[in-house]
């Protein structure tokens, strides 16, 4: 999940909105992590999730569900907003679960 959100964090990182939404590739490849992302998080055991309160399961599931079966209604604004302003929160609540379970 990890480098997932890693990924798309330095896929927009400096990106305009405008240039952002004019690249096809893009906004394919964005989507495309979210799916990976939701799917790993849709894996996760049950106990690793209750034990990671701070991260928003259910979200990063739905919006891959979305993503994945309702892609003629994807919104890339959404998805840039996401990735900038909510995968920082996401990135350090990964991080600080890693540290506290000491995974690699």
């Amino acid at each position: 999940m990890l480098q997932f959100v890693q990924e798309l964090r330095s896929f927009v990182h400096g990106v305009p909105l405008d240039a952002f939404v004019q690249n096809r590739v893009l906004c394919l490849a964005t989507e495309k992590l979210f799916i990976n992302l939701g799917e790993a998080a849709s894996r996760m055991a049950p106990q690793a999730t209750m034990a990671m309160p701070d991260i928003p399961w259910r979200q990063i599931v739905g919006l891959r569900n979305v993503l994945a079966h309702g892609y003629e209604a994807v919104a890339h604004e959404v998805l840039f907003k996401t990735a900038n302003d909510d995968l920082p929160g996401l990135e350090k609540a990964l991080l600080a679960a890693l540290d506290a379970y000491d995974l690699p």
